[in-house]
């Protein structure tokens, strides 16, 4: 009978199946492989209330209290490149073979105050991964998906009517001519990310943790001047600012394995 290992992937956001077939190059393992079970956990550090931002006239600080992200199709992959791959809400045809190494979900990951979420479990096939490619995704009603309070023994709804429609959404309160105002900004932003990194799965007995890491305390930032950018505004200029600067965050998010459990790749 063939070793099974567990292994953990951690996803850091900073607030501010085998496979079979061919046995060439480009394949991950040999179909003779072992597998093992990795376990998919989330873990976000959160932007303080004293975080300052870039000035304008009436805004000048924000406060971020939650996030809820959906994810889908986080997929092992063994030659990959570091670029972004908008699908402007299409998605890309992935064969029955990858598959077989994708945590397909959609994934629903809530952020509060925990270190460590985790979200989703799957058996892969043990091999040299040097990057991910993952999906923000707009989750639609009757989708089957998988929510990380589940995993973490909270009671969830039967349905996550509020993210309907949605791929993200933001909770806190920013600060406008000296009043901290609640806002509660929301996306349905879809786009695909591939991030380099050493993801490789060895053969072992012990866990092995693996970590994404995004800056998003960059998400209400101006990419071209750094001013805040306020969510309440509900003009279509603005929103689109905002989601820019979302989706350069998550290009330039970071990943790899965690060795000593900290939260941050070791390569970096």
């Amino acid at each position: 009978m063939k070793k099974k290992n567990i292994f953990t992937f951690s996803i850091f956001i900073a607030l501010l199946g085998i496979a079979v077939g061919c046995k060439n190059s480009n394949d991950p393992v040999a179909s003779d492989s072992a597998t093992s079970v990795v376990t998919l956990s989330v873990g976000f550090s959160k932007v303080g209330s004293n975080t300052s931002f870039s000035k304008t006239a009436v805004i000048d600080s924000m406060r971020i209290d939650s996030i809820v992200a959906v994810f889908q199709r986080i997929k092992f992959e063994s030659h990959i490149e570091s670029a972004t791959i908008d699908t402007a809400g299409k998605d890309t045809t992935e064969t029955e073979n990858e598959l077989n190494y994708t945590f397909k979900g959609p994934f629903i990951i809530h952020l509060r105050d925990s270190n460590s979420v985790s979200f989703a479990n799957q058996t892969l096939p043990a091999g040299t991964y040097t990057g991910i490619k993952f999906k923000i995704h707009t989750f639609h009603k009757g989708e089957k998906y998988e929510d990380s309070d589940e995993h973490n023994h909270r009671m969830v709804a039967a349905n996550n009517d509020s993210m309907m429609g949605y791929s993200i959404a933001v909770w806190g309160k920013i600060k406008q001519n000296g009043i901290w105002v609640p806002f509660a900004y929301k996306t349905n932003i879809e786009v695909e990310f591939k991030l380099k990194g050493n993801f490789t799965i060895a053969v072992s007995t012990n866990s092995v943790n693996m970590a994404l890491r995004f800056n998003t305390g960059d998400w209400f930032k101006d990419l071209n001047t750094g001013a805040l950018l306020d969510p309440t505004n509900t003009s279509k200029q603005n929103q689109e600012l905002i989601n820019q600067a979302i989706k350069k965050s998550f290009e330039k998010g970071r990943g790899g394995k965690d060795s000593n459990n900290d939260g941050h790749p070791d390569d970096y």
